[in-house]
């Protein structure tokens, strides 16, 4: 998630918060010698650090939450167990396969599984994009697919891509 933000504008943005931070902390504490200023400076920019790290880390889908605004401006809270449809190419054939998909995501990551009767995948990279001229959202995704023990595939562990694709309409999780 963190790629689809203007990492550079959201760093001012801190740096300007934290600055204001500081002016107000400084106008009700009354610290006035330079030391005092640089002590306290480190001291509240630790602090502030913290809580935002764990607001990002931890506190994700609760902003998510608080900031529905979010879903439509960044990228939505797609954690969960999904139904899908997988259209798959291989060796000059095609068909389609129904399985279910596991998303866990936070602020830094998104990771997928897969699972079908046949086979489950786990990603490597996953790259999360709203196409930029319907707004569909799409997770661009390496992954690691390994086959069951069954005797109905032939199929062998292989890694490959995908793009999965959301449906505009139905965007809740099974």
């Amino acid at each position: 998630m963190i790629s689809l933000f203007p990492i550079t504008k959201i760093i001012a943005a801190l740096c300007v918060l934290y600055g204001a931070l500081l002016a107000i902390i400084y106008a009700v504490t009354g610290a006035s010698t330079l030391t005092e200023n640089i002590i306290s400076s480190f001291r509240y920019a630790v602090l502030f650090e913290m809580l935002v790290l764990g607001a990002l880390l931890f506190g994700w889908g609760t902003l998510w939450k608080w900031f529905p605004l979010l879903n439509t401006l960044v990228f939505p809270d797609i954690r969960g167990l999904w139904d899908v449809e997988i259209h798959w190419v291989w060796d000059k054939k095609k068909g389609i396969k129904e399985g279910k998909v596991d998303i866990k995501q936070n602020f830094i990551s998104v990771s997928i599984e897969l699972f079908t009767d046949e086979s489950e995948s786990e990603t490597l990279v996953v790259q999360p994009k709203r196409n930029p001229e319907s707004g569909r959202l799409q997770l661009f995704y390496i992954y690691r697919n390994t086959p069951k023990n069954t005797a109905s595939t032939q199929a062998k562990p292989h890694i490959g891509t995908a793009i999965l694709k959301f449906d505009p309409v139905n965007i809740e999780p099974i």
